[in-house]
C-alpha cells in the first residue's frame, strides 16, 4: 500500500512539474491567444495582438499592436490601436492564488471614432456588445481556460493615458473631421482581493476602456453631426 502511495505521490509530483514547465515555456503565447479569443467575444468583432514578450523572472511584460477591428457598418480601418501594453507581476504570487498584477499601463492608444448616417458611433456598438456580452456572461457557464489559467487575476492599478482620438463625421456632415485628446481612465483593484478569471478581467477592462472612448467620441462627434441636422432645419423653416 505505502509503495503505491508513493508510486502515486511520485506520478503527482511529474503532472505538476509538466504542468509548471509547460506554462512557463508558453507563457507568451498563452497570453497571445486568450487576449484574442476573448477580446473578439468581448467586443463583438476581431481583436488580434502583435507579440507578448513576459518574464516571469522579472515579471515584467509587453504586448505589441493590439488591434480591434471595426464593427460592420464602418470603414476597414482599426477601431482602436494599443502600440504598446506593459505589465508588472508580482513574482512572488505566480504560486499563489489569486495572481497579482501590479500595474498595467496603455500608453497613447489611437482611436479611429466614426459616426454614421443614423448617428451611430462605431465606439458606442462595441460599447453596447461589451455591455451584452457583460450581461449574458454573468448567466452563463465559465469560458474554457486555456492549460496554466486556471488560477484568478487581480489588477492593482490599470492605466490609459495620453490617447489620441481621430474623428470622422462625413458621413453626416462632409469635410468634419477632428483629432482630440482622450480623457485619460485610471482603474484599481480590478478582480478584487480574491481576483477574478482572466475573461471577468476583460470584461471589466473593456468596459471601462469604451465607455471612456464612447463617451468623448459622442461629445465632439454627435456634436459635430447634431449641428448639421440643426442647421437644416433652420434651412427649412427660413424658407
Amino acid at each position: 500500500m505505502r509503495k503505491k502511495l508513493l508510486i502515486a505521490a511520485i506520478l503527482f509530483v511529474i503532472v505538476v512539474a509538466g504542468v509548471a514547465v509547460y506554462f512557463y515555456n508558453n507563457i507568451d503565447s498563452i497570453v497571445k491567444n486568450a487576449i484574442e479569443r476573448s477580446g473578439s467575444e468581448i467586443t463583438g468583432t476581431k481583436v488580434s495582438v502583435g507579440s507578448v514578450d513576459i518574464s516571469l523572472e522579472s515579471g515584467r511584460g509587453t504586448i505589441r499592436n493590439v488591434r480591434v477591428e471595426n464593427p460592420d457598418g464602418f470603414s476597414d480601418e482599426d477601431a482602436v490601436t494599443l502600440d504598446e501594453v506593459t505589465l508588472v507581476l508580482e513574482v512572488g504570487s505566480l504560486n499563489r492564488d489569486p495572481i497579482v498584477i501590479q500595474d498595467v499601463l496603455v500608453k497613447a492608444p489611437v482611436v479611429n471614432a466614426e459616426v454614421d448616417e443614423k448617428l451611430l458611433t462605431n465606439m458606442g456598438v462595441i460599447r453596447s456588445h461589451v455591455q451584452d456580452y457583460q450581461a449574458a456572461g454573468s448567466a452563463s457557464k465559465p469560458a474554457r481556460q486555456d492549460a496554466g489559467y486556471g488560477k484568478h487575476f487581480t489588477i492593482k492599478s490599470f492605466v490609459m493615458k495620453e490617447g489620441i482620438v481621430h474623428g470622422d463625421a462625413t458621413r453626416v456632415r462632409p469635410g468634419e473631421k477632428r483629432e482630440f485628446d482622450l480623457p485619460p481612465l485610471e482603474l484599481s483593484n480590478v478582480g478584487g482581493s480574491r481576483g477574478s478569471r482572466p475573461e471577468l478581467l476583460g470584461k471589466a477592462i473593456a468596459a471601462g476602456m469604451f465607455a471612456r472612448i464612447e463617451q468623448a467620441v459622442a461629445d465632439e462627434l454627435k456634436a459635430a453631426a447634431t449641428q448639421k441636422i440643426e442647421d437644416k432645419v433652420k434651412e427649412i423653416l427660413n424658407r
